[in-house]
């Protein structure tokens, strides 16, 4: 199957392209122009389209969002502000972002321009596939204009989402409106809505034949996504039963699987961002808006061990004898493993019983990081003093397929890689149906739910005990392979007493499943739980003087849950954009 992922230059010279071959050879267009008539036609409509799909991750090569301020993964603004991770690397790079996880965002942070720019961008794109469908008229056949239309607006509907998860009034831009004269003065929610149900009203694909493109179903994932943030339980349940229920996806047999570079566009995957590398396009769609997040150190090489997870989230992973989570006692007694320590002093990892799925979630030394080895501790970052002793092993790729899934040609950010980004897959939609339920008190329905989701992931074991305790230079690496590389249990729930066990017990799974994923943040504030969360977590976190750069950092409900506009735009438009007046 194709992949409509490519790279903008290619865009363009399929353009000229099409210009260039009109049967109207005997009419003169300015070199270099090219025009909306030009374009109306099916072929210019898909390969506008196909621009708009370019920046779905985020990134424009030399344009908007180029350091990654609109990743597609959202770790900036959905797990560094959240309980979950660090901004890690070093306190001395990308200061903008330490600003995001002290709370001490303002409207001049040069991250929020990025955000807004390259998310304005897609949305640019979108309508500028509208308008050549438009103008088109009848010269597309009904069914393919609507299926193309259907697929800009889902796109358009995302690139707002992106902005209106994290800035509380943003303008909604349409096709048929100057953008810079709408003024961000209501809620745009409904606007989202409306462009994505156009789609499912209007027989939008529900398998579509090119790998990346949007169906029916992403459709309704996002749809159902954005009634949560609305607390529209009763919305989102039709929706979300609709997709388990009648959708073509299954569960994979392994949590990890969802993260695994040899398991792209599976069966549980709803929507994924393509990535590709080594096929002519350079760097540019090959993960770029998150290149920096990789292992650092002799044993991996990469850059630049951006996305440090937190000593809450490693506690979270904590179980009782019965497997089952510690929802109000995890922080307590906060396990550290190996911070503070260097990899060659003696250190032996936790005895203590964790959720498998730890140890798929987060490298810690001692414990094999997929095939690259024993993560041998703070050689494998520059700063462990700063960013804690635990490195994301979600967004990794297997050592064997070095130089294959990621960049062959050398460069700075060896970790660049066409794994793609899981945006919506089925176990998503199962914990977001779970919440309705819990929401709904309908507590057989949400533990069952629950359940489905633990039970996969029951016999995800890592295995290979290590015995070593220091991992100088020349130390050798003895290791079991037929034992498990640590303490593992994950049992099922046998009952959810009351709604708020239901509620507490479905949020912690949910962070559990997709954690350093892009979505904690926007989740605890839409819970209406984030100052009781994030202050009780600094409180643990920085207790004893830990992480000496956050200390001080203090969460302020109802101002830090949501970010500025940026004052570039305020200063542009000061007559049609209202600042938010928390800043």
């Amino acid at each position: 199957m194709k992949s409509v992922y490519y790279k903008i230059s290619l865009l363009a010279v399929a353009l000229m392209t099409l210009i260039s071959c009109k049967e109207e050879f005997l009419e003169e267009f300015p070199k270099g122009v090219v025009t909306i008539e030009t374009l109306s036609d099916e072929a210019g409509a898909d390969l506008l389209l196909i621009g708009a799909y370019s920046v779905i991750d985020g990134y424009s090569q030399g344009g908007p969002g180029g350091a990654g301020e609109a990743s597609a993964t959202n770790w900036v603004w959905g797990d560094v502000p959240s309980d979950d991770m660090h901004r890690g690397d070093q306190t001395g790079g990308w200061s903008a972002i330490n600003l995001i996880e002290r709370y001490e965002v303002d409207p001049t942070n040069p991250w929020l321009e990025g955000l807004w720019a390259a998310n304005y961008d897609g949305v640019a794109r979108a309508n500028d596939v509208l308008r050549v469908l438009r103008n088109a008229g009848d010269a597309i056949p009904t069914d393919r204009a609507n299926q193309l239309e259907a697929e800009a607006r889902w796109l358009r509907a995302w690139f707002h989402f992106q902005l209106r998860s994290k800035i509380e009034r943003v303008p909604y831009v349409t096709e048929d409106v100057v953008g810079s004269e709408i003024p961000n003065d209501r809620e745009i929610w409904d606007d989202i809505e409306a462009d994505l149900q156009w789609g499912i009203d209007n027989n939008m694909d529900e398998t579509p034949s090119d790998v990346g493109r949007a169906s029916r179903w992403a459709a309704k994932a996002l749809k159902a996504r954005v009634h949560l943030f609305q607390q529209e339980w009763a919305e989102a349940r039709p929706i979300l039963d609709d997709i388990i229920n009648n959708g073509p996806f299954s569960l994979m047999p392994h949590f990890y699987d969802n993260h695994d570079e040899e398991k792209q566009n599976n069966e549980e995957s709803i929507f994924e961002v393509q990535y590709t590398v080594n096929d002519g396009a350079g760097f540019a769609n090959a993960g770029a808006d998150h290149r920096t997040l990789f292992p650092r150190g002799a044993d991996v090489g990469l850059c630049c061990a951006y996305s440090a997870p937190t000593f809450d989230l490693f506690n979270a992973f904590k179980v009782d004898a019965n497997g089952l989570p510690l929802l109000d006692t995890f922080q307590d007694n906060l396990l550290l493993e190996d911070y503070g320590l260097l990899d060659t002093e003696a250190f032996t990892p936790t005895t203590e019983t964790l959720d498998p799925r730890v140890d798929w979630t987060i490298g810690r030394r001692g414990i094999p990081f997929l095939d690259w080895g024993p993560m041998s501790g703070g050689d494998w970052m520059l700063d462990q003093a700063g960013m804690g002793p635990f490195l994301n092993k979600k967004i990794m790729f297997y050592k064997r397929n070095f130089r294959d899934i990621s960049i062959a040609t050398p460069t700075w950010s060896a970790g660049l890689n066409g794994n793609n980004w899981r945006l919506f897959r089925l176990s998503h939609v199962i914990l977001w149906r779970a919440e309705v339920a819990a929401e709904e008190n309908d507590l057989p329905t949400a533990m069952n739910l629950v359940n489905q989701i633990r039970e996969r992931a029951q016999d995800d074991i890592v295995m290979g005990r290590i015995s070593n305790t220091t991992f100088a230079s020349g130390d050798p690496i003895v290791i079991d392979e037929n034992q498990p590389a640590a303490n593992y249990n994950l049992g099922l729930y046998t009952s959810f007493p009351d709604r708020d066990y239901a509620l507490k017990a479905v949020r912690h799974e949910m962070r559990l499943e997709f954690a350093l994923e892009g979505m904690r943040f926007q989740d605890l504030v839409r819970w209406g739980i984030d100052g009781e969360t994030i202050s009780n977590y600094l409180d643990s976190e920085l207790a004893n003087g830990r992480l000496n750069w956050i200390q001080g950092a203090t969460y302020q409900a109802g101002k830090n849950d949501h970010f500025p506009i940026p004052q570039s735009q305020i200063d542009l438009r000061p007559d049609v954009l209202t600042q938010d007046p928390s800043y």
